[in-house]
């Protein structure tokens, strides 16, 4: 702990935010290290990026603040550091963000899921229309065939026959559903966010008041962003939430009104749910991806395998909603 002490200290000299007071790990992100770090200067998100990421992310990410908040969507303001770069690199690569006040962990209902479904859309609408293109992309992300090859090649490499037969049940139900959902081929395509977790919104008095982490910008069918949201945004307690469903679509329609019925919607909110299920089994093997918690898990892989679960509860009882959908 004094060793990530001495790194913040370090980090908030280099964006020349004076002494730190207080640092406090944040938990709610599954891919990089986020602090809320007060100092002689004020309060500041710092982030170290996975491995998977580089300064092409971070740049990216400039390049996109400006023209998003000059067309009314508030994303966080990213710091400069000493050498006029919007990132830090020692052994690892950091950036600073403005802190903005927000409730801490919000419940999902109606009022907030339709603003949330209208940030979506308006993010959808506006990144239409700027002519960006993201110079950094996570190969393979999003590319469904590439992640079912993937869990294949970890399922059938693994010499462990005891790990691997703890999740044959798994393997076979993600193989068995997830080829019902793909998408057809020639939807159109955009600049989506490609991680739109309701983690990565700030909400306050049922508002939403900023969107969060650019890192995965990518040329895609805005259905998959969708479909992700809907799948983050729909869940309590494992379970589905059809007026959570409909409510927040309904508020991405209101912005970005896409040319699809109800059950494209829900092919691609079945999709990414098997495809989230699909990475997080594929790193129960490997153990090499996604962060864990040490505090309640002794394992990675024990922790990938209840993420892995977590999913499949959910997708069993959306399917069951829509089983007319032939899901």
């Amino acid at each position: 702990m004094k060793t990530k002490n001495r790194e913040i200290q370090e980090i908030s000299n280099q964006f020349s935010l004076g002494s730190v007071l207080e640092s406090k790990e944040l938990h709610d992100g599954i891919i990089n290290s986020s602090f809320s770090v007060e100092t002689s200067r004020g309060k500041f998100i710092f982030q170290m990026l996975n491995d998977v990421f580089d300064e092409r992310t971070v740049q990216d990410y400039q390049d996109v603040q400006s023209y998003v908040r000059t067309n009314g969507l508030h994303v966080p303001v990213l710091l400069t550091s000493v050498y006029g770069k919007p990132y830090y690199r020692n052994s690892n690569l950091w950036r600073v963000f403005e802190y903005i006040p927000h409730d801490e962990n919000p419940e999902l209902n109606l009022d907030n899921v339709f603003e949330l479904g209208k940030t979506l859309g308006k993010f959808h609408r506006l990144m239409k229309s700027s002519g960006f293109k993201p110079s950094f992309s996570l190969e393979g992300f999003h590319d469904v065939e590439n992640v079912i090859e993937s869990l294949n090649k970890s399922y059938m490499d693994d010499n462990d026959y005891v790990k691997r037969g703890n999740v044959t049940k798994e393997y076979d139900f993600i193989l068995s559903r997830i080829y019902n959902h793909f998408l057809p081929e020639n939807l159109e395509k955009t600049i989506i966010h490609g991680d739109p977790n309701y983690e990565n919104f700030l909400i306050k008095d049922n508002k939403v008041i900023s969107i969060l982490d650019l890192d995965t910008l990518m040329e895609a069918s805005p259905l998959i962003d969708v479909g992700d949201a809907l799948r983050s945004w729909s869940k309590k307690d494992g379970k589905f939430q059809p007026s959570i469903f409909y409510r927040a679509l309904e508020g991405y329609r209101l912005e970005n009104d896409l040319p699809y019925g109800d059950s494209l919607f829900m092919k691609a909110t079945g999709l990414i749910t098997l495809e989230l299920a699909s990475r997080f089994l594929t790193d129960y093997f490997e153990e090499s991806y996604f962060s864990w918690d040490n505090l309640k898990y002794e394992s990675s892989a024990e922790h990938n395998l209840a993420r892995t679960r977590e999913c499949l509860k959910y997708y069993n009882d959306f399917a069951q909603e829509f089983a007319k959908e032939n899901f």
